[in-house]
């Protein structure tokens, strides 16, 4: 589907008034900075950009979200991030020149606004508001990738991915007598795998062992986390264990 169509049938407007590093900034100048941008659509599954390409351009997510990922020498996927709408990626090649430090996935169908480096590195030079809201998001990359360092060497790989889905029911809300959370649709063991830093044979092992003490129920396209702080005290045993 063409850009122009998909806009039409969403009801969006090429505008980036949802956009997180352009808060503060002029309406008018958000304005311009969307008349300059080229906008594109990806279906879900496409590459939007791979690590290590040369390009500069830094991306509004405008709809849809976006997957942030590497992979290792060996071929394996390790998530990082995930990018919704009013985020953007993109920025640190852009502002250093190198290739790009990561790949980017259109997890669902994506609207990106596509910024030219050159443009995006002039706004930095002329606009104090918009620098300090990228130095921000730059330091919100780096608390992040700390915490996943320290994730990765304090945990065993079950434990990263026990981890993880304690992380995805704090996104989806924790029931309120902190027994049951309902992830609905459940991620796939590979989906899993990649935010873990594990393979999917892991996954598929570690589920079943917390199937078998009742902590975890899978369904068609649900995963029910029982017991919340039955995985807790797990994820604690794999930290003193390691």
């Amino acid at each position: 589907m063409d850009i122009e169509t998909f806009l039409r049938e969403h009801r969006m407007e090429r505008d980036l008034a949802d956009v997180q590093m352009l808060r503060g900034l002029p309406r008018e100048l958000a304005a311009k900075i969307a008349h300059a941008c080229v906008w594109r659509v990806y279906p879900a599954g496409t590459v939007i950009l791979a690590q290590d390409d040369p390009t500069r351009d830094v991306m509004f997510v405008r709809h849809g979200r976006v997957r942030i990922l590497q992979f290792t020498p060996s071929g394996r996927e390790i998530g990082f991030a995930e990018v919704l709408s009013g985020g953007h990626f993109g920025e640190i090649a852009a502002i250093d020149g190198g290739s790009r430090s990561a790949t980017a996935v259109a997890v669902e169908d994506t609207v990106t606004a596509n910024l030219a480096g050159s443009e995006f590195l002039a706004l930095l030079g002329s606009t104090p508001a918009l620098t300090l809201n990228v130095m921000r998001a730059m330091a919100r990359i780096i608390r992040l990738t700390n915490l996943r360092v320290n994730e990765l060497r304090g945990l065993t790989a079950p434990g990263r991915v026990i981890h993880e889905l304690l992380l995805l029911a704090q996104k989806a809300g924790q029931g309120a007598d902190r027994r049951l959370v309902r992830l609905e649709p459940a991620p796939t063991q590979s989906e899993i795998a990649s935010l873990a830093g594990t393979t999917r044979e892991t996954v598929a092992r570690t589920l079943s062992d917390l199937e078998h003490r009742g902590l975890v129920r899978r369904g068609g396209r649900s995963l029910e986390l029982l017991r919340l702080e039955g995985l807790e005290d797990l994820l604690e045993e794999s930290i003193q264990s390691k």
